[in-house]
């Protein structure tokens, strides 16, 4: 069984996310602390340290930690960088497969898979658009 992995233009949008998330908190420190005090600077060193660890460690190691294959029974989807979880449905199980939209699919070309099933569903996020289709078509023949 071979592991595919989720589009890289999710490790994009994480990314810039992860930099207005920073440069909103920056903004926040530098307008209401007095500058130039051990708290000012102890902020903007926890805050710094806390986004080089996020942009160039934590989001890389996710990125390779999402994976998802499908083979003629089953679907595995493994996601989690500190607490690893292992999603499996059985391919005669589904009721039905979605292809989910977002703003950004026409610029990026990236989709959201959500399989449902007895029980449950599966969301497999930021999925190559041309591949999610062509998942979808094949468990929608079932």
């Amino acid at each position: 069984m071979k592991f595919e992995r989720i589009s890289i233009k999710a490790v994009i949008l994480w990314e810039i996310l992860a930099i207005l998330i920073f440069g909103l908190i920056l903004g926040l420190i530098l307008y209401v602390f007095l500058p130039y005090t051990w708290l000012w600077y102890t902020l903007l060193w926890v805050l710094g340290a806390a986004f080089v660890l996020t942009t160039f460690l934590y989001i890389p190691i996710a990125y390779l930690n999402i994976e998802y294959a499908i083979n003629s029974r089953v679907i595995i989807y493994r996601k989690g960088v500190f607490f690893p979880n292992t999603q499996v449905l059985y391919r005669d199980r589904i009721a039905f497969v979605t292809i989910y939209n977002n703003p950004l699919t026409p610029i990026l070309k990236i989709n959201s898979l959500v399989i449902s099933a007895a029980g449950g569903d599966m969301r497999i996020l930021f999925m190559n658009s041309k591949r999610a289709k062509e998942i979808a078509a094949l468990l929608s023949k079932n």
